[in-house]
């Protein structure tokens, strides 16, 4: 029996991110997913760093396999809006990187708008990893 994902809900609080970032983590390892951990890590924080700004109560966050050896990661908020990309100038003290540095780093991404909130995900393959080691070669 194989599973196809594996879900975390947490409340809406900053101590929150480090758990999911633990738990996106271990469910990585455990599909096996070949993907950059690193990156896979720096992109579930700023997503639910983003979900938990809004404090709109629980965020659950959904792991699963996709095609092609992908690992999906899924964040669900209660909040009410839509994420945009910002592109801050470099000397802007007030953030607003996050989705820019996830339409960078992941293979693809987008948001699926409920009522109220919204799911915000991100996709990464297994060439993460192996572009990642013949940088560092």
């Amino acid at each position: 029996m194989s599973v196809a994902a594996l879900s975390i809900t947490v409340t809406a609080d900053p101590d929150s991110v480090g758990v999911v970032r633990r738990y996106v983590e271990s469910a990585r390892q455990t599909f096996g997913a070949r993907v950059d951990p690193e990156v896979v890590a720096v992109l579930t924080s700023e997503l639910v760093t983003n979900a938990v700004a809004l404090g709109a109560g629980e965020v659950t966050v959904t792991v699963r396999t996709a095609d092609r050896g992908r690992l999906r990661v899924e964040v669900r908020d209660h909040g009410y809006g839509m994420p945009e990309v910002a592109h801050p100038s470099p000397w802007d003290p007030d953030g607003g990187r996050g989705l820019m540095i996830v339409e960078e780093l992941s293979e693809t991404w987008g948001v699926q708008q409920f009522l109220p909130g919204k799911i915000v995900w991100f996709e990464l393959g297994p060439m993460a990893v192996e572009s990642r080691e013949t940088m560092r070669a």
